[in-house]
């Protein structure tokens, strides 16, 4: 690996360590061990190196936009990581459920209604943990 991608891999190694930090769990998604080290550092040094990084938003707008694209595109496993990322950045339940909301009149009711499963699982998960560390 060049320098330049060592630097754009730990860069976003780095974010995403701050972005999930206090995550009930991180998130995992299924790869072929065939392809997992050159998809893991792809994904890590695009999405987290490059893009979330990056000084335009900050981390908790990001979340907004990114809840809401996953939500319309329907996409749970990612929806449910990125709302964790939401929550960790200061996040209210009621924003994340704002954006989502405002996916319903964009992308549809089914879309939404999804979304909101999505989003009552990942406050399940983040209560339990609550609940254990007490």
């Amino acid at each position: 690996m060049s320098d330049e991608a060592v630097d754009r891999f730990n860069r976003g190694l780095t974010t995403a360590m701050q972005l999930f930090a206090g995550a009930p769990s991180l998130p995992s998604f299924p790869v072929p061990d065939e392809i997992a080290a050159d998809w893991n550092q792809l994904s890590m040094s695009t999405v987290m190196g490059d893009v979330w990084s990056r000084p335009g938003l900050d981390p908790a707008r990001r979340s907004l936009v990114t809840i809401a694209l996953l939500t319309a595109l329907n996409r749970p496993e990612q929806l449910r990581a990125y709302i964790a990322i939401g929550l960790n950045q200061g996040l209210s339940r009621a924003e994340v459920c704002e954006a989502i909301m405002q996916t319903a009149v964009y992308a549809g009711f089914p879309a939404a209604i999804e979304g909101f499963r999505i989003a009552s699982e990942v406050f399940a998960a983040y209560d339990a943990a609550a609940d254990a560390a007490n």
